[in-house]
């Protein structure tokens, strides 16, 4: 998590993709990062310290969903190796509309 002032200003967690052994190296990233602090690199700082945590821990590829329109979070995703493998169409809402998601992957094992 991120304290500002003694105040939790962001947060990030790793989530098994499924509760079925087979995808048990496989886990789904999630950070979010309060509007007002967001460009201060404490969404980078938070996206690296989970990808530590994921190496730590065994996981061989972290997934992102991240909400039509957040170009920000698919930029900071892409910065660290992630790659958009796929959209999921019209599967959110947000203030009245549907929303696509898309879907990004890094293996932690590649090289690249």
């Amino acid at each position: 998590m991120a304290v500002v002032a003694n105040r939790v200003v962001g947060w990030a967690s790793l989530s098994r993709f499924s509760d079925r052994s087979a995808y048990d190296e496989t886990a789904e990233t999630s950070f979010y990062v309060e509007s007002s602090l967001r460009g201060r690199g404490i969404g980078r700082a938070l996206k690296a310290a989970i990808i530590a945590e994921a190496r730590r821990n065994g996981f061989h590829t972290l997934l992102a969903r991240v909400a039509e329109g957040s170009d920000a979070s698919r930029h900071l995703n892409r910065t660290f190796g992630f790659v958009e493998v796929g959209t999921l169409k019209e599967v959110g809402r947000k203030f009245g509309r549907r929303l696509d998601v898309h879907l990004m992957q890094l293996l932690l094992n590649d090289p690249t």
